[in-house]
Order: C-alpha cells, then sequence, then structure tokens
C-alpha cells in the first residue's frame, strides 16, 4: 500500500484494486476511515463538502491528487484509466479527451456531457452504478471488499464478461437518491434490469455487445477509434451487403428495417430506449451515422452498429485495418499520434531529386505525378527547390508572401499581383512554413473579429440575454463556441431573472401526467405487493420512477401525477385496496 500522505498522519491510503473506479476507491476510503458523513469526507480529501462526489465524471481531481501527493496517481492517470472517461475517450478527439482532463480536474464540471454528446444524444446521462452479483462474491473473497469495477459501467454494458451474468443496477446516485454520498455496492441497493436471466436471446446478444465494447475500449489506448474512418468502414460492409446501390446510394429502406429486428431484443434494457422504433426513424438516426458529423455523436449509437454490421471484435478489426478503412479525410483532432501513410512514389521522388540531381519536372515524369504535385512532395520533405517564377516576379512574389504572412485572403493576394488564385495556392503548398505563417494568421484575425463582434453584441444586446445573442449573430457565437470557448464562456451576460425568461410549451403534460400517473401507481402496488411495505416514501418512488425526481418541481403541471404520489405516500391498506 502507498505510504499516507503528510496531510493524513493518521490516516492509511488504501491501494486501486483492479478495474476500480475512483468512485468507489473513495467509497472503501469512507468506510475505512469511518466518517460520520460523506460531507466530511469530500472536505478532508478535496476541500470542499460537495466536491468529487458524481460517480461518473467526478471533479476535483486536482485537488485530490494534491492532497494526497499523487500517491494514488495524476490527475491524467485517474480521469482517464479511473473513471467513465475511458470509455469516451476512445472515441473523441485528443483535444476533446485534454478539455475532459481539465474540467474534471477542476472544481466544476460543468457542460462535460454537453460536450462528450452525452446530454443531446437522448440516451440516459445518469449512468447508474452496475455490478455482477458473481464478481461481488469473488471480491470479497479475494480482497475483502465488493467494490464497483470501471468495465461494469461502460455504457451499453448489462452483462458480466467475465462470468456471463446480468448486471445488477443500483437504485441509488443515478436516480438523485443519496446523490452525495459515498456508496459501495450492497444486495439491498441492486435490483435486476428488465432483462431476464431466462431470455438467452437478449442475454447472448448482450453478452456480445459488451465484449465488444471492452476490447474496443481497451484497443483505443493503442490505436484511437476515429469516429469519421468509420464511415469508409461502414459503406464497404454494406456495400458487400448489397445495401449500396451504383456508386453512393444507400438503401436506407433495407438496412434500416435489418437494423429494427436487431435492436429488439435489446429494447427490454432502459438505457436502449432512445432508439427508433419505426423504419422512418431509425433511418434517420442511420442516415446520421453513416454521414461525416457535424457534431457530437454518442459512441453507443456507433456501437450498435458496429456490432450488428461485424458481430465481433475480429472481425471489426479486419475491416478497419482493411484498405477500405482508410478512404476518408482526416482532421487535425481526429490522426493519432503514430507515424502517417505516406505515398511510396514521395521516397521515390526524394531519391531522384537529392541522391541522383533530377530536376522536379524530370523527377516528377519518372514518379508519374504533376510537376506541381512533385513540388509540393518536395517541400514537405524539406526539400529546398529553387524555382524560376514565371508568373510571379521576384518583387511581386516577396509583396505576395508578405501578405500571405499577414493572413490576406488568397484572392485578395492574386488580385494585387495580377494572377490567378491557383497560382497563390501553388505558392503556398510548395513552402510550408508560409503556409502555417498563413493559416495561423487567418486564425488569429478570424478570432479577433469574432470577439470584436461578440463584445459590440454584449454591449448592446448583453441585456437581452445569451438566447437573443445568438439569434441575433449565430455564426459568431458558434465560431467562438467552437474555436475559442474559454474566452466565450468569460464573456457571457448575466443569466437572465426567471420572470423574463420565455420558454414555450413543447411538451405535452396532459400525456406525460397521465404516463406518470399510472408509472407512480404501479411502482407503489409493487412496493406493497413484493416488498412488504407498509407505508411508502417519496424517495422509494424515486427509486423505481428515476424520471419522477426530475420532474419534482413541475409537479403542479401534473395533477393526477401529485394525486397518485399523494394517495400512495398517505395509504396504509393493503395494496389491493390502495387505489381501488
Amino acid at each position: 500500500m502507498p505510504e499516507p500522505d503528510r496531510l493524513f498522519p493518521e490516516y492509511q491510503l488504501l491501494s486501486w484494486l483492479p478495474d476500480e473506479t475512483f468512485f468507489s476507491l473513495v467509497s472503501r476510503h469512507h468506510q475505512l476511515w469511518g466518517h460520520v458523513t460523506s460531507a466530511q469526507m469530500c472536505q478532508l480529501i478535496f476541500g470542499s463538502a460537495r466536491a468529487g462526489t458524481h460517480h461518473d465524471l467526478p471533479n476535483s481531481l486536482g485537488a485530490f491528487a494534491r492532497r494526497t501527493n499523487a500517491l494514488l496517481g495524476e490527475v491524467d492517470y485517474i480521469a482517464r484509466e479511473r473513471t467513465l472517461l475511458k470509455f469516451y475517450a476512445a472515441f473523441a478527439p485528443p483535444s476533446e479527451a485534454e478539455n475532459a482532463v481539465a474540467c474534471m480536474s477542476s472544481a466544476s464540471v460543468a457542460h462535460l456531457k454537453l460536450r462528450l454528446g452525452i446530454l443531446t444524444s437522448r440516451f440516459r446521462a445518469n449512468h447508474p452504478l452496475k455490478a455482477c452479483p458473481q464478481c461481488m462474491e469473488q471480491d470479497l473473497r479475494e480482497t475483502g471488499w465488493a467494490y464497483w469495477h470501471l468495465k461494469h459501467q461502460f455504457p451499453g454494458v448489462w452483462m458480466c464478461t467475465a462470468h456471463k451474468r446480468p448486471l445488477l443496477q443500483s437504485a441509488l446516485k443515478a436516480t438523485g437518491v443519496e446523490r452525495f454520498q459515498w456508496l459501495l455496492p450492497r444486495w439491498s441497493d441492486l435490483s435486476p434490469a428488465s432483462v431476464e436471466p431466462d431470455e438467452t436471446a437478449s442475454c447472448s446478444v448482450l453478452l456480445s455487445l459488451a465484449e465488444l465494447i471492452e476490447h474496443l475500449v481497451q484497443s483505443a489506448e493503442r490505436q484511437p477509434l476515429l469516429l469519421r474512418k468509420l464511415h469508409g468502414v461502414y459503406r464497404q460492409e454494406l456495400r458487400a451487403r448489397g445495401w449500396i446501390a451504383g456508386v453512393a446510394s444507400l438503401r436506407t429502406g433495407q438496412f434500416a428495417t435489418a437494423f429494427l429486428d436487431y435492436c429488439e431484443p435489446l429494447r427490454r434494457i432502459p438505457e436502449f430506449a432512445a432508439l427508433a422504433e419505426d423504419e422512418e426513424g431509425m433511418a434517420t438516426q442511420l442516415g446520421r451515422l453513416l454521414r461525416p458529423p457535424r457534431s457530437g455523436t454518442h459512441p453507443l449509437r456507433h456501437l450498435l452498429l458496429i456490432h450488428w454490421l461485424f458481430g465481433d471484435a475480429q472481425r471489426f478489426d479486419l475491416a478497419m485495418n482493411s484498405e477500405g478503412g482508410n478512404n476518408h479525410p482526416h482532421t487535425k483532432d481526429d490522426v493519432p499520434a503514430a507515424l502517417p501513410v505516406v505515398d511510396p512514389r514521395v521516397a521515390r521522388l526524394c531519391s531522384l531529386i537529392q541522391k541522383e540531381g533530377k530536376s522536379v519536372r524530370k523527377a516528377a515524369g519518372l514518379v508519374g505525378v504533376d510537376p506541381q504535385t512533385a513540388l509540393v512532395w518536395a517541400a514537405k520533405a524539406g526539400i529546398a527547390i529553387s524555382r524560376r517564377p514565371q508568373k510571379l516576379s521576384a518583387d511581386v512574389c516577396a509583396k505576395a508572401i508578405r501578405d500571405l504572412r499577414r493572413g490576406t485572403d488568397k484572392g485578395q493576394v492574386a488580385s494585387r499581383a495580377g494572377v490567378s488564385v491557383g497560382t497563390i495556392t501553388r505558392l503556398l503548398l510548395s513552402d510550408t512554413k508560409l503556409h502555417s505563417d498563413w493559416s495561423e494568421a487567418r486564425s488569429a484575425k478570424a478570432r479577433a473579429h469574432s470577439r470584436a463582434l461578440w463584445l459590440q453584441l454584449l454591449q448592446s444586446s448583453g441585456s437581452l440575454g445569451i438566447k437573443w445573442m445568438r439569434q441575433l449573430d449565430t455564426r459568431t457565437y458558434m465560431w467562438l463556441y467552437r474555436n475559442d470557448r474559454a474566452w466565450l464562456d468569460a464573456h457571457k451576460p448575466d443569466p437572465l431573472p426567471e420572470s423574463r425568461r420565455s420558454r414555450p410549451p413543447t411538451v405535452d403534460w396532459a400525456a406525460r401526467d397521465e404516463q406518470l400517473g399510472g408509472l407512480v401507481r404501479e411502482a407503489a402496488l409493487r412496493l406493497m405487493e413484493d416488498r412488504g411495505v407498509r407505508r411508502i416514501h417519496f424517495w422509494q418512488l424515486c427509486q423505481r420512477i428515476p424520471e419522477l425526481r426530475a420532474k419534482q418541481a413541475s409537479l403542479h403541471r401534473l395533477p393526477r401525477t401529485l394525486e397518485a404520489i399523494q394517495s400512495a405516500l398517505t395509504a396504509h391498506l393493503p395494496s389491493r385496496d390502495l387505489f381501488s
């Protein structure tokens, strides 16, 4: 075990258990040290009474690492290897993963789930705690603790791949009950998910899906799963199945029907309720996955599509390593830290120029490429080429280069030099340093321009609120949101008072009221029949109906639900007479 930190002379620090989550580690310390309240524990190791209690993506990891002298790991290790960020980072650009680590190191993780595409995915964002009964028994025998395994918490994982058993889910934390508490798996808090053990078909699909998810998350540490690369792999498999007609025409209706059939055994799990239930909706969802993404997509959608198309990790890995998976455009955020794919003709071209003294034009002819392409390849390889300007004199070329380094638009530079835009483009491509300087200058000018516009808008319309400002200048807001987020967050108007906010009624409250009221009555009956509860408490209803706590502030709009809750809380009759 690690030596206790100087800040904790009277405390013993525990070591990590295999595949243990950060939330589980702190919960074990809470039990070992014997604090009466979770707030005391938080104050001791985080410096705040409510810090770090998120069981999925916790905050204040920086404070934890400092106060334990990093004996249990630095922030980057804890965030990437001991929290659910390990799952999301496997499918996120490196810049987003770094931003997530920075958020989790700070005192607030606000908007982190939004940036990772969780809140807008329609999948559950609360990440219920899950445990395997056999793992709990084995862990107790071998370590003395029943603890939370990280691989069990991954979205989409509802089977234990070690024991081939359905996972149980906790009725705490994710439902809002004991939200700020430190907890370890207890039999009394765990209940089966919607899948029953005797449903062989559902369990088989879920087990295969869990094995695929665990493999992809682990392999992402060596080779990140680039979402843009997936589109070529998807299309290659769809074409092999005859679902792509001609060059690129997708037969969406056909494979939407097949995917609906695949999803049917999964619908017993509440987490998969966001999947479309008809062919039209499913075709829409699949169409978005088969096009290059314009915004974040929950990895679970891709995982389900991968599992449906390929079945297991081995067949998917073969498809990813094939030539079809490489036909996609890369961006700076989704290129992993690995050697790039290089055309073998580049090495031949460089050898002809450097070793054999061939001119660029001659070498290009021998290799079989255009001279301009050869010039670009040579520039990227760091070979200095003396060019004889044909359309650009030395003076004009020097002025063009000076304008380009200032970030001037290529069209304006071409107009001033009296040449075509193509000539200026070739000039840029032939000098990588010039192209880099031009790109940085363009970004700086765009940033300064967008900031100035936003500050003007903030001064003139800030009192109307951020929503109104976004409508007035959507382009500026989106540019800053994507490229200068920290500055934008620091230059937002104060939130409007509740009385000035306009929220159009977009919810069918009558239908919601009818549905929730029925769920409350059913939950009350089951509590009295199955558990023998003589008096029902509101938190017990929230355990059975997770969405009820989120609607607690809107019960004045749900009269039937409120009536059902009041009847359940005040009833002392046997279950058969409760709502008669």
